[in-house]
């Protein structure tokens, strides 16, 4: 073992992990009595023994951190879950727990519910087949005819969280600075990251207060009600609220009130239509209803319960997939991004941090170009390859523009989005745009952090659908030479591999490669050339016109804009990088398999042997 000599006593260089408080301070001790100098060390009380315990519970301690942490302590080799979670605490970094399903749907009122202002209140929620939809924030509505109605206002701006809202037993505040929370509902328990809210019951005034949630307490003013949710190292959810300077610090003998949903997890979703016909029901549990009557406005009309049966219910899409609590990579790969933002919007990074890190539940990606890319890129894209008249001569640009944007045309900030795809008994389900709802909620997470001047506007993505194609040299790129084009693989004479199962791989190798994309990103004929010819037996690969007599050498890929398919189509021979407002997809998943064939190469004999 490693010695060094440091003085007349020598220790091995890894004697730190045998010492703990008694044995340092018996050790300093002794080596203060065999120099004779001081004899204060053996009389306990004395000022010397006090510094002495001083130096060595402090070493114990960071002894003990030092062994908790030692395997772990760097941020890019951390693996362990408790271990990452304390490390990101430093630079308070809170990652993001379970996140319940959401659906998005559509109310209409009954001509029985008059002509008013309604307001239906939080926590309210339906019951499909055993399973809850709650309702997040009040939400308020119009009702303008007397007839059936639509209510627009809140399919276009609210959605419903899977799961009921729960009280946590009340707690009592002991008053101090900074004081946690922690709950522990228990271990079978899945608590919604973004439905947690904190009401108080002020023990001077004896009135309750709606205290709200802030990402970090370091930007509240000293009086205000605000609070921070993390999931701790051992995923228990911690409430912290401040101290007086960073908002505003609870009196001794508060009462503090938590609700939160408790989610089914997968088992909570749901398919299309399954909540049509229902109806919302009022949460009336008997502290809340305190509570409520205590903060409510008395100036808004709230429905009733026999007015709240009025409104039906109906959702035409599925509802978003349970996702679980933030694992070590993603804290890893996020952590960074939300600390260089600072809980501040400003750079193009920023906002993509932000949308990825609060909706990671319902979108796949994310992309965020300023006001003069959008001119250089989107504008000119839908004006001049699109010839359209005008932007807003397009259905998605207007409708956006008419439901999320302002008269503001400049200073702009363009948020491009994927929703994730539904998962289905048949294979994954494709939406191409986000809901209504749901691009409210993005709109309402940013306002609050973004720069002043500027505004966001959410842009759906233009989608390029890809399958194979080839054109004869005096042709022009059109969508109808994919139905006359096949991916030919040549199979060498002497292999064994079947021709289903390299017809398989190569259909995987191509679906797995345009599924793995994002915005932006490059179409790789490169990489898929080279893939495709790696497939065991396989000596050649050709782009083959079934209508004609044209063979070309290696993969060729039709691509085009399924809304406009004659004024945007082309055929990509090599690498293309599409622009980030453009996403491509597979054309037809479930056909495409037949747009490849396999053979065999010629035989000895001249005979070519097909599949």
């Amino acid at each position: 073992m490693a010695k060094q000599q440091l003085t007349d006593f020598t220790l091995p260089t890894d004697a730190y992990a045998s010492f703990d408080a008694v044995s340092l301070k018996a050790l300093i001790k002794e080596r203060l009595n065999d120099k004779s100098f001081f004899t204060d060390q053996n009389f306990e009380g004395s000022n010397l023994s006090s510094v002495i315990d001083i130096v060595s519970y402090s070493y114990h301690v960071l002894l003990f951190y030092l062994n908790q942490t030692a395997s772990e302590s760097i941020f890019t080799e951390a693996e362990l879950y408790e271990n990452m979670n304390r490390i990101v605490k430093l630079i308070d970094y809170k990652p993001v727990g379970a996140q319940t399903s959401i659906l998005p749907i559509t109310v209409t009122g009954s001509a029985n519910l008059t002509t008013n202002s309604y307001t239906i209140p939080r926590y309210s929620f339906i019951d499909v087949g055993g399973t809850f939809y709650s309702t997040k924030q009040d939400i308020s509505f119009e009702k303008t005819l007397s007839t059936s109605e639509e209510i627009k206002s809140i399919g276009t701006n609210h959605m419903l969280y899977e799961g009921k809202y729960f009280e946590y037993p009340s707690l009592i505040a002991t008053g101090e600075d900074s004081e946690i929370f922690t709950m522990l509902p228990g271990d079978d328990v899945i608590i919604d990251h973004f439905t947690i809210d904190v009401y108080v019951k002020d023990v001077n005034t004896g009135k309750w207060s709606e205290w709200k949630k802030t990402s970090s307490l370091f930007l509240e003013d000293p009086t205000t009600k605000a609070y921070e949710v993390r999931l701790n190292e051992n995923k228990r959810y911690e409430i912290k609220v401040g101290n007086g300077l960073n908002g505003a610090k609870l009196n001794l003998g508060d009462e503090v009130a938590i609700y939160y949903v408790r989610s089914n997890g997968v088992e909570g979703e749901v398919g299309v239509n399954a909540a049509d016909g229902t109806s919302l029901i009022k949460y009336n549990a008997v502290q809340f209803t305190e509570i409520f009557n205590e903060i409510k406005d008395s100036n808004i009309n709230y429905i009733t319960d026999e007015q709240i049966t009025l409104l039906t219910i109906t959702n035409s899409q599925a509802s978003s997939p349970f996702t679980l609590e933030e694992n070590v990579d993603k804290i890893r790969e996020n952590a960074p991004n939300i600390f260089t933002t600072q809980y501040r919007l400003v750079t193009k990074q920023d906002y993509e941090s932000h949308i990825k890190h609060e909706f990671s539940n319902i979108l796949k990606d994310v992309k965020v170009i300023n006001n003069w890319d959008y001119i250089d890129g989107h504008f000119k894209y839908l004006t001049e390859t699109l010839e359209l008249a005008a932007v807003n001569k397009d259905a998605n640009t207007l409708y956006n523009q008419a439901t999320f944007a302002d008269s503001c045309d400049f200073n702009n900030v363009y948020v491009y989005s994927i929703p994730v795809q539904e998962k289905t008994s048949s294979g994954s389900l494709r939406h191409n745009y986000l809901t209504s709802g749901q691009k409210s909620s993005i709109i309402d997470s940013l306002r609050d952090r973004k720069s002043l001047t500027t505004e966001t506007v959410i842009v759906d993505p233009v989608y390029v659908a890809v399958s194979i194609g080839a054109k004869k040299s005096n042709e022009i790129a059109s969508t109808t030479q994919k139905d006359v084009s096949v991916l030919r693989l040549i199979r060498s004479v002497d292999s064994a591999a079947s021709f289903e199962g390299i017809k398989n791989q190569a259909y995987n190798i191509i679906k797995n490669h345009l599924d793995s994309l994002t915005l932006g990103s490059t179409i790789n004929v490169t990489q898929l050339t080279n893939e495709l010819l790696s497939i065991g037996g396989v000596t050649n690969i050709k782009t083959v016109r079934t209508d004609a007599d044209l063979e070309l050498d290696g993969l060729q890929l039709l691509a085009w804009n399924p809304i406009y398919p004659k004024q945007d189509v082309k055929i990509i021979t090599s690498n293309e990088e599409l622009p980030k407002y453009k996403y491509p997809y597979l054309h037809d998943p479930i056909g495409f398999k037949d747009s490849i064939e396999v053979v065999s190469a010629v035989s000895s004999t001249g005979s070519v042997i097909e599949y």
